[in-house]
């Protein structure tokens, strides 16, 4: 029998015959996963951390974000609260809908207007056949045709709700595409497919006065830095990672499709035809603005989000009534607080000293020792200010070389 047919525990005994061996995983959880996936033989996992009181646009959100970095979770929070307390980030997504692209091989005899004539009712029986994400206020929207030799390319707007719409979208594509592949002069149908192309825009903005970040020569450092990521593709790059920190965490933690926005925002970043970063931050009256435009693509229903525990419970810390516009402020406003925490620590103490602090807790987890002596270490790794595996193997040394002591 073919590996994907197999139960996810036979997959398992197959592997271990390989000799493979597999950590333990619970029967009923395996059963779940192997319904989300394909292949499926156990659960990769990462910790849920929280981002509390975080004021978009007058609104107070708990955040949660997924990832095993505990220094994007200190930044989020770091950065979320000095915006908190400075009065909010604004926010404004512009959701047109998801990009979707037909492709046609035209004969000698075609004629482009016939085809644009015809799309007012191709538009009418695709919303009638999907009717369902119109009731739910979306469906295709518009219908544009551009002709370059004997290639047809058709641009689609469709609006996928609050979904995340990918499968439904290629779906509607598809059904376009069969009705468009006897039309009068078309040879063939070449593909239909939706595009990663930025449609769904997230906007957000901060205003901190410059005396709550340490004072106007800090906050013209960060805008210098700013403008060397405009311009200097080697620091934008960092600087949108830093950014896609705290956006993909949340992307995770709400069970939305990180790839999609990682594509779309290295489209965006490039827009003008020469890689930039995605945020800017300037000084202006004695306050340090900053502002970050994101493609967010996303939703929050659909997909595997309702048939995922871990999920649903991350979207009753959010509110359960979010809204697929607000879960795009809130992700926009975390990349904006991971920016803004990743600048103001590299124009005062430095990145490397706060992150090692936080990554010691990895260093130490490593450790073959108890629970009170890896405290101990840790401890002592950031009093000595020193990150090693061997400093962390000479501490704990020294710990029990003193424990021994005590008890002769």
């Amino acid at each position: 029998m073919k590996f994907y047919k197999l139960t996810p525990a036979k997959r398992r005994a197959l592997l271990r015959q390989r000799g493979i061996e597999l950590d333990e995983i619970d029967e009923q959880v395996l059963r779940e996963l192997d319904l989300l996936s394909e292949n499926v033989i156990g659960q990769l996992r990462l910790p849920v951390g929280l981002v509390q009181n975080v004021l978009v646009n007058g609104h107070k959100y708990q955040v949660p974000l997924s990832t095993e970095e505990p220094s994007v979770v200190a930044a989020a929070n770091h950065g979320a609260k000095i915006v908190t307390e400075a009065g909010g980030f604004t926010a404004v997504s512009q959701r047109n809908g998801i990009w979707g692209q037909i492709v046609l091989q035209a004969a000698a005899d075609f004629k482009i207007a016939k085809l644009q004539a015809f799309f007012p009712e191709l538009i009418k029986q695709a919303n009638i056949e999907y009717a369902s994400l119109v009731l739910h206020g979306g469906g295709v929207k518009t219908i544009t045709a551009e002709q370059e030799k004997d290639l047809v390319f058709l641009k689609v707007l469709v609006d996928p709700a609050e979904s995340m719409g990918a499968n439904r979208v290629n779906s509607i594509l598809e059904y376009m595409a069969e009705k468009l592949a006897v039309f009068s002069g078309i040879k063939q149908k070449l593909f239909a497919i939706l595009s990663n192309y930025p449609s769904q825009i997230t906007k957000v903005e901060a205003e901190i006065p410059v005396e709550v970040i340490g004072g106007i020569t800090t906050a013209q450092k960060i805008a210098l830095l700013s403008r060397i990521g405009q311009t200097d593709p080697m620091r934008a790059v960092t600087n949108n990672k830093g950014i896609m920190n705290g956006v993909e965490a949340v992307l995770l933690a709400s069970g939305n499709d990180t790839r999609a926005v990682e594509a779309a925002c290295g489209v965006w970043a490039a827009k003008s035809g020469s890689y930039t970063s995605l945020s800017e931050w300037f000084v202006q009256d004695k306050k340090l603005l900053g502002r970050l435009s994101l493609p967010l693509p996303l939703g929050v229903v659909g997909g595997s989000i309702k048939s995922r525990k871990d999920v649903t419970q991350n979207y009753r810390i959010l509110g359960e009534k979010i809204t697929s516009q607000e879960l795009a402020n809130i992700i926009a406003a975390i990349g904006l607080a991971n920016n803004l925490a990743a600048l103001l620590a590299i124009a005062t103490s430095g990145i490397q000293k706060g992150h090692m602090k936080l990554q010691a807790r990895n260093i130490v987890a490593n450790l073959q020792a108890t629970s009170s002596e890896k405290k101990k270490v840790l401890q002592m790794l950031i009093k000595s200010n020193l990150y090693s595996q061997t400093a962390a193997q000479e501490f704990l040394k020294e710990i029990r070389k003193e424990n021994n002591a005590s008890r002769n």
